[in-house]
């Protein structure tokens, strides 16, 4: 029911993205783009995969060293392939994919998962707020159902992350403290239920360390900021590829402010960002930069394509390998 929801959500947003759109100036539209700039992206679209597994290693190194950033780039592949499928799916997949490898534990993973993607909000809603002062009464006027409420709404999302963060930080730190709280409130329950619930808990508190360890501050900073400059890189790239860096003077800022837009699509529980992501990113252009529909359109796809497209190339094998790994073992 669930996975024919999001496959409902996915086909009504391409149809509100490609309605009204003449095919043929589509694909000419989309002729124009620059063989070169297209390569240039699938390169930095590489890049920001190996950044990611980067701070992913740092946030695991508390309790393993043994992953190398070429195992945690596979896992991060066969994430975005599945996610391409099923939804959230990935998240999954990849902490499998390491208990598989290295025979680490799966709470202790998921917990430096669940930190990652905190992060990725926290940047998300920074960057949606940077977008709100830089063009907020055009994006108003834009996307009207946002209402006025739509900057208060991010210091809320920015607050709420922060204090899972912080919330998260505080049970690392006193985390015999909190295991305790838990037994005593499992009493009630029979032993092998109680057991087994604070031994997760106390694995997946296991792979919160990094939050309370200093040295690691600065990588996760370093690594969120490249990270995030990539994605950034990978929509001006895209301007570029399609000329609108001249015909439209689209900027780095102008950049930023698509990739805020258009990552709200990626969020949404559909196949890849699928639809969502198209609707966005094209409408943003069209309404904020005054770009033709079907110029936003065929950046839009191309852009989401690429990397997709990428994605699914390298997923393919990085599960093969796994697979034959499993097999020697």
């Amino acid at each position: 029911m669930r996975y024919a929801v999001s496959l409902g959500l996915m086909a009504l947003f391409l149809y509100w993205a490609f309605r009204d759109i003449d095919a043929e100036a589509l694909w000419a539209a989309m002729q124009q783009a620059s063989p070169m700039w297209l390569g240039i992206i699938v390169l930095t679209t590489l890049v920001t995969i190996v950044l990611r597994a980067w701070r992913w290693l740092v946030l695991m190194r508390p309790f393993t060293t043994s992953v190398t950033i070429w195992e945690a780039s596979q896992a991060l592949a066969l994430c975005y392939g599945a996610n391409f499928f099923l939804p959230r799916s990935g998240e999954a997949l990849r902490v499998v994919s390491l208990k598989w490898r290295h025979s680490m534990s799966m709470g202790s993973t998921a917990a430096t998962v669940v930190v990652e993607r905190i992060i990725d909000m926290v940047w998300l809603t920074l960057f949606v707020g940077i977008s709100v002062l830089f063009l907020r009464t055009r994006i108003e006027v834009a996307f009207p159902w946002l209402g006025p409420w739509v900057g208060s709404a991010v210091l809320v999302a920015l607050a709420a992350c922060v204090a899972v963060l912080t919330l998260l930080t505080l049970v690392s730190i006193f985390r015999d403290r909190a295991l305790e709280v838990v037994r005593r409130m499992m009493r009630p329950l029979p032993p092998r239920i109680s057991s087994t619930v604070v031994d997760a808990l106390g694995k997946f508190a296991h792979g919160l360390e990094a939050l309370h360890t200093p040295s690691a501050y600065v990588e996760i900073l370093v690594s969120s900021v490249l990270l995030n400059a990539g994605y950034i890189l990978l929509i001006y790239e895209g301007f570029i590829a399609f000329g609108f860096h001249t015909d439209y003077n689209l900027g780095a800022m102008e950049a930023l402010v698509i990739m805020a837009i258009s990552s709200l699509g990626i969020v949404a529980p559909v196949p890849g960002g699928t639809g969502p992501y198209h609707f966005l990113f094209s409408q943003s252009l069209l309404l904020l930069f005054a770009v033709p529909a079907a110029a936003a359109l065929a950046c839009a796809t191309t852009v989401h394509a690429l990397a997709n497209l990428l994605y699914l190339g390298l997923s393919g094998p990085a599960l093969l390998l796994l697979r034959r790994r499993r097999r020697r073992e």
